[in-house]
């Protein structure tokens, strides 16, 4: 605290200090004025009828004084010290109004400081707190319109080439510039191509904004994945069958392992794990899913013999638009892994990649049985449903 602002907490408790003992000692002498005034007024009405009084009354009347001089100064301690109290706590909340006008000036680093502060230091803590939340909320807000601007301007970017391509290929067409029937046929399969690109692209931003939705809530319910697995193996298996790998279940030879789990956004997220092995995981054999049950989680692993990725890559994988090869930037919208980990973050699980001994694995680990707030808010769903 600035010395100028003791110098003025001392002035004015001083000043407090003076005026109120004057008070106290004119409100003594007065009262004491008063009570000899009256007593020598009274006293010889009362001698005569009992003249024995008059042998009593200076010593009734020096008792008396002493008696009521020492409450006095008891008493008139504790107003001291009551009115010095609350004129020490009226100058801090001065003090802390100025550093709350400091602060909504823009100063949202500046804390207020508890020295000097005794009696108002959980005000001081509190508003401090109050300060630290506003600016992190602040701060979140801006991310979070940084964010969405980031997002428009990588999805923009994105868009805009496989958009030229049909534009371009399609304008040709439109022009009457191409009379070959087998390339008329080649472009529109080429411009069509690309619009199959920008749908996924579009259906990606669509999902993420989705699950990335602050109220965004799932739906939780006991489901036996290794059925899940299978269904799912099934449905991929002619994809992988078209680039050379075969596609595998491994359940730790459990043909039941329950977990509490959304099975559409797990479905989701193995789609978009199995889908990014067999599109960027170059030459391979198999790609593996594995469910292992632990004692209160289970963990998944999405496995593939393909190309390696490097360890700077594994540390970025998750990020949103980022691509091992930035080359391929029409491939897909590079969302789908920071999609996966959103879903796995919404079931309260972890989520990482390993890439190493000529596998890459991608591996999240869920709890069995979600958190409570989480299956009240199903329920709820449920029931409005």
């Amino acid at each position: 605290m600035p010395a100028k602002r003791r110098l003025r907490i001392f002035t004015e408790l001083l000043f407090e200090t003076v005026a109120v003992t004057a008070l106290l000692v004119i409100g003594y002498f007065g009262m004491v004025f008063v009570f000899i005034t009256l007593t020598d007024y009274f006293m010889p009405l009362v001698a005569q009828e009992n003249p024995y009084w008059l042998l009593f009354f200076p010593r009734f009347q020096r008792y008396f004084v002493l008696g009521f001089t020492a409450f006095y100064l008891m008493a008139g301690l504790m107003i001291l010290i009551w009115r010095v109290y609350r004129r020490n706590r009226t100058i801090q909340l001065g003090f802390i109004l100025d550093e709350l006008h400091y602060i909504s000036k823009g100063n949202y680093n500046h804390k207020i400081s508890t020295k000097h502060m005794n009696s108002m230091e959980p005000v001081v803590s509190s508003i401090n707190r109050l300060v630290d939340s506003t600016v992190k909320a602040m701060e979140e807000e801006r991310r979070i319109e940084e964010s969405k601007d980031e997002l428009i301007a990588n999805m923009s970017h994105d868009i805009r080439t496989p958009l030229t391509s049909v534009i371009g290929y399609l304008g040709l067409i439109e022009n009457k510039q191409i009379d070959d029937p087998d390339k008329i046929q080649e472009y529109v399969h080429i411009a069509y191509d690309k619009a199959l690109q920008m749908q996924k692209m579009v259906e990606d931003l669509f999902e993420y904004t989705k699950i990335q939705n602050i109220n965004t809530k799932i739906n939780t319910q006991k489901t036996n994945v290794v059925r899940l697995l299978e269904q799912l193996s099934a449905e991929f298996e002619l994809q992988a069958d078209e680039v050379g790998r075969r596609i595998e279940v491994d359940s730790s030879g459990q043909e039941d392992i329950w977990v509490e789990i959304d099975p559409e956004t797990i479905v989701r997220l193995f789609s978009n794990l199995i889908t990014n092995a067999i599109k960027y995981g170059g030459e391979g054999d198999y790609i593996l899913l594995r469910v292992i049950p632990q004692k209160d989680t289970t963990r998944f692993e999405v496995i593939d013999d393909g190309n390696e990725i490097s360890k700077a890559a594994l540390e970025n994988l998750f990020q949103r638009f980022y691509r091992v090869d930035p080359s391929r930037t029409t491939k897909g919208s590079g969302l789908g892994l920071a999609i996966a980990q959103t879903i796995v973050n919404l079931h309260h699980g972890k989520i990482w990649a390993e890439s190493d001994h000529g596998q890459t694995r991608f591996i999240f680990v869920l709890p069995n049985q979600q958190p409570l707030d989480q299956k009240k808010e199903a329920d709820k769903h449920e029931v409005s449903d």
